[in-house]
Order: structure tokens, then sequence, then C-alpha cells
């Protein structure tokens, strides 16, 4: 008998458990109920049965079994990121109620993409920590294409982000800090000595270069557009501020970048700028936020990181 929807959920509601996702989730990534078991602390024939109880509470199997191992059906495949969403909402709620029966008394949500945490959030975020020890901060990197499902799906409350082409409905976005392309290099560079480049410079060097879709790489094909040939490339493509400068610490090479996603690698004089003037400005980082229904939490986040900064743009859509 084909069990409708409301009956499947009722069952789902009485009878399922948490442990039956974490089983189910692990099996999953693992490959195997004794891996996974293993990963979670419990003995093989107790994660054996409750995976047997979800698939028998679902009526349906979830993996299918092998000799190399398990994959998931079709069915298993469509539930495991609605299974992973609820285990990652009670790592949420156990984070959060910790911390706000403990010290903090409201919490505010923020993803960020890698620019705006070292460029923007990592001046202001111990700051705002000591002036509002009561409110936590629940800090996330995520990527710019990330940006519209964690605000559907009301995931954050609010997003440090670049100013976007086109502002969602019933968001601000509020400009925070400028910012521009720099040529860097590590500080034993042979041309990070000079203090000035020609374009012929640039052009014999080695370069580390990030994806195609990626605006330094964008800036990086203008720069050399009417170039005789493309510069000598790294053979790594890569967006992390981590790797980028692991490679230009140990290799000869140059990278065409944001200013704010190697800041801090600036400051504390691992990485130099060359005297290249050439790169143009980039797009603002600055706060996306809710027109409506923000938290008193939120509205304070926001104020304390626009006291810090001289906001050039402010642009509402109702």
């Amino acid at each position: 008998m084909t069990l409708s929807a409301t009956v499947l959920r009722n069952r789902l509601l009485s009878r399922a458990r948490l442990r039956h996702l974490e089983v189910f989730v692990r099996t999953a990534d693992l490959g195997s109920v004794k891996r996974a078991s293993d990963a979670i602390g419990m003995a093989q024939p107790t994660a054996t049965q409750a995976l047997s109880d979800l698939e028998a509470l679902l009526g349906s199997a979830l993996f299918l079994r092998h000799s190399k191992g398990m994959s998931a059906t079709a069915l298993g495949g469509a539930l495991l990121p609605m299974a992973r969403r609820m285990l990652a909402l009670v790592d949420e709620a156990a984070t959060q109620t910790v911390a706000i029966t403990s010290r903090a008394s409201s919490v505010v949500r923020v993803a960020a993409i890698a620019a705006g945490i070292s460029g923007l959030l990592g001046d202001a975020l111990p700051a705002f920590a000591s002036t509002h020890p009561d409110i936590l901060v629940q800090l996330q990197e995520a990527d710019a294409g990330n940006q519209p499902s964690l605000l559907t799906a009301g995931e954050v409350d609010c997003f440090v982000c670049r100013a976007p082409e086109v502002l969602p409905e019933g968001w601000e976005f509020i400009a925070l800090q400028q910012d521009r392309f720099a040529v860097v290099a590590a500080p034993g560079h042979p041309l990070a000595r000079k203090k000035k480049l020609s374009l012929a410079q640039l052009e014999a060097a080695t370069w580390l270069t990030t994806p195609a879709p990626v605006a330094a790489r964008q800036a990086f094909d203008e720069l050399f557009a009417d170039s005789a040939q493309p510069p000598k490339t790294c053979n790594v493509l890569t967006t992390s501020p981590t790797m980028v400068w692991a490679l230009l610490a140990k290799k000869e090479l140059l990278a065409l970048l944001p200013c704010s996603v190697v800041r801090h690698l600036l400051d504390g004089g691992h990485l130099v700028e060359l005297h290249w003037h050439a790169p143009a400005a980039f797009r603002d980082i600055g706060l996306l936020l809710p027109l409506r229904e923000r938290s008193g939490a939120l509205d304070r986040f926001a104020t304390f990181l626009t006291a810090r900064s001289t906001p050039r743009t402010r642009r509402p859509v109702s």
C-alpha cells in the first residue's frame, strides 16, 4: 500500500529519531555502516538496526548494498541534503543554547565572503565582541554564489559581501569598505624591490591566477589583453588566501588580487604590493541587511560596523 505524505509525516514525527539521521548521513559519507558506526561511536549492530528502522519508516531503501560498499538510492540521494540540514540545525541549536544560557542574550548569524572576513570583519569583530559581550556572533564563510540560497532559506541574518549588481527584494546594501586590485608578491621576489614596473616586466613574470569566473581572473586577462602572448602561469588555480600565501612564499610568482583578500598578509609583511598602479577599483564590500524584521542585536551589529567606516552608498529596495 502506498503511503500518503500525511501518514508518512506523522509516522516520522512519532517514531523517527535524530540518531537515525546521523547514521544515514555518516553511512552515505563513508560508504559503509561499519565505518559509520566507528565514526559515531556506536556498535555496528545498533547502527545497522537504526538504518533498517529508518528505511522501514520510509517504506523504501536508502542504499544499494554491493560488494564494494553502499551507495545511495534515488530516494537516499534526494533525502541526504535535507538530513544534513536537520543535523546542522541541531548543531546550531546546541551552540546557541549554550551561548545564551551562559552569557550571550542574543545571536547574530553572519555569512561573509573571504574578502569580507580578512578585510573588514578581521578588524571589527574583536572590537565588537569586547563592546557587546551579550551578543553572540555566529560567523560562517560563504561563497558569493551561496548568497541567494542562504538569504532565501533564512539561514543568516546578514551577509558581508560585495555590492550586488541586483539587490534582493526587501534588502538593502550599506557600503563599508572600498577595494581595488593589487599586484602582490613575496618580499623576496626580484620585482618587489623595483620602484617602478613596466608592463614588459609583468609580462615576463610567472603568475598565480584564479579560476576563470573569479573577478580577479577577469582583471588579469584584461591587464594582458593586448600582450603579444599571455604571461606564464603557475599550474595551480586557487582562491584560498592561505594557499596564495604558501605558493607566493615558496615560488617566484606574482598575483593580481583584491587588496581586501590579502590585507592581513600585507599588513603582517608576509606579502608586498608591487609599484604598479594600472589595476582598477573593485566593487565595495559592505553589509547586506533585511529592511524589515531586524532584531535589536542585528541593528547594533550594523550600527557598530557602519560607525567604523564611511559608507558611500545605501541602496534600499522595498
